[in-house]
């Protein structure tokens, strides 16, 4: 029997990044490899999916490979690779971005394979929601599906966003995104309405304050909320990403525990706790290192913590 395979798509990226503790220049990123080097660390079935162009450093396959994500199906065409350039505040929850050039990205027919159609999971990580729209379209036999989403393409997107909501089966978006989506300054009141938008399941992200996973109960109108707080940090160094490795994290633990796609309420919140503590773990250094440095063992002795942290009975 065939195991289950989560399939992770999304941007890969070569980042600048600007924090108050320092600075790193052509570092690797994109929504892909932070999804994939974190759902590496709680399932072996997971495959990223995207493209880069020839200007694509071998060091950073190597990297990636060495961890055991695997890159049989990301392309290289000719033409530059995503990029973005950032610089973070004081305060690491606001940044502004200085320049983002969509490269190969851009102009990439996004095509699965046929053995990739058949993933059970889709993860459709920070792309354009018209990217995301036609990936979902090629994966009719998912039990589960994820987006996540970004500002700048909700504004300009609106029509495939509306379409990715209806179609998926959780959707995560952080406080301004969901507050931009819903028209409203009320991030919970913005997670409500992306419910009636058609997920089963949101998560509003609220960045070093911890994210609320939203579920509307089958054939019910009732709404379970469950609210976890962040991993505390206190000299984060670059929170590039962390979102792209919580969905990572998130969508790796629910393959293990799909359930025919049904998964438990009690599962969804642990598959959170451990996205939280993953997420955490990525701003620890800049870019992608700390991912790559951390190991299934050390995610579990932070579980055992954030466990013990957060019992209150």
């Amino acid at each position: 029997m065939t195991a289950p395979l989560a399939l992770i798509y999304g941007t890969i990226a070569v980042d600048t990044l600007f924090t108050p503790r320092g600075e790193a220049r052509a570092v690797l990123g994109g929504s892909g490899p932070y999804a994939a080097l974190a759902a590496r660390l709680l399932s072996r079935h997971t495959c990223m999916v995207g493209v880069v162009g020839d200007d694509f450093e071998p060091v950073f396959r190597r990297q990636l490979e060495d961890c055991g994500v695997g890159f049989n199906h990301v392309a290289q065409i000719p033409g530059k690779t995503f990029s973005w350039k950032a610089r973070y505040e004081k305060d690491m929850n606001q940044r502004t971005s200085l320049a983002t050039d969509e490269g190969v990205q851009e102009v990439w027919d996004a095509v699965l394979p046929p053995e990739l159609t058949q993933a059970q999971l889709l993860v459709a990580c920070n792309v354009t929601p018209r990217l995301q729209t036609r990936v979902l379209a090629q994966c009719r036999n998912a039990q589960f599906t994820m987006a996540d989403f970004m500002e700048s393409w909700i504004i300009r997107e609106r029509d495939y966003v509306d379409k990715l909501l209806a179609g998926v089966d959780l959707a995560l978006m952080n406080d301004s995104e969901v507050c931009c989506y819903a028209g409203t300054s009320d991030a919970l009141e913005g997670g409500y309405r992306l419910l009636e938008a058609g997920p089963r399941y949101v998560i509003v992200k609220h960045g070093s304050a911890g994210s609320t996973l939203f579920h509307r109960e089958p054939g019910t109108e009732q709404i379970r909320l469950f609210r976890i707080p962040a991993w505390p940090l206190v000299h984060p160094v670059d929170p590039t990403g962390a979102g792209d490795s919580y969905m990572g994290a998130l969508g790796a633990y629910l393959l293990e525990h799909l359930n025919g796609g049904q998964p438990s309420w009690e599962e969804m919140k642990r598959g959170v706790a451990y996205a939280t503590v993953v997420a955490a773990a990525t701003c620890e250094a800049f870019g992608t290192r700390s991912l790559m440095e951390l190991t299934p063992a050390a995610v579990e002795e932070r579980m055992q913590a954030f466990r013990e942290m957060t019992a209150w009975a």
